[in-house]
């Protein structure tokens, strides 16, 4: 599996169930699952999501078209993400299609543009498109690296304080020695 967590696979359905393009880069039974989850989906108009395992169903609805954006994405990809993929699918699929190709379009009827469906499932899925996270990291990378340089600064000062510590015995030590030089001489 990959490191990052992916946008699996992404459909859009004209009412009742009727998909009228899928993609998905991956081998697995997506669409069987998605068709078993589907009925459980409720007729929302706001983005909603379902928890299936390991993943999460995505989806949103355009009551105008009667139109169901979804996706499927790892659960551990959050809401964020997926949300903002189905929006840009859902303009995307809207200025490419007029009302009445959607209405009069068979099952599948629109796989010509699974190509389009790829491109932005690999655009979302990309680390570059959630930017706020790719911040988060940076900021913490940059708070680890200050800790690390925190603790050498410590430790330093530690070692610097124990030569101080040191070096004071050795003059002491050295001052009794002189000391007892110069007893001894007499």
């Amino acid at each position: 599996s990959q490191e990052r967590p992916q946008i699996i696979y992404a459909l859009v359905i004209r009412e009742p169930k009727v998909v009228l393009v899928d993609y998905t880069g991956l081998a697995g039974n997506f669409q069987q699952a998605t068709m078993q989850v589907l009925p459980k989906m409720e007729h929302a108009p706001e983005g909603k999501s379902y928890i299936y395992g390991d993943y999460a169903f995505h989806y949103t609805i355009d009551t105008e078209s009667s139109l169901w954006f979804v996706c499927m994405a790892e659960r551990s990809m959050g809401r964020r993400v997926p949300f903002g993929f189905l929006c840009a699918l859902q303009e995307a699929f809207q200025r490419a299609y007029a009302p009445d190709q959607v209405e009069s379009a068979i099952a599948y009827g629109m796989q010509g543009y699974r190509d389009e469906l790829r491109a932005l499932m690999e655009k979302w899925s990309s680390p570059d498109v959630d930017r706020l996270t790719a911040m988060m990291e940076k900021v913490q990378h940059i708070n680890d690296n200050l800790m690390e340089s925190i603790d050498r600064i410590l430790q330093r000062q530690e070692q610097i304080d124990l030569l101080v510590d040191r070096s004071s015995q050795l003059a002491v030590s050295a001052s009794g020695f002189q000391r007892e030089a110069r007893n001894t001489r007499r």
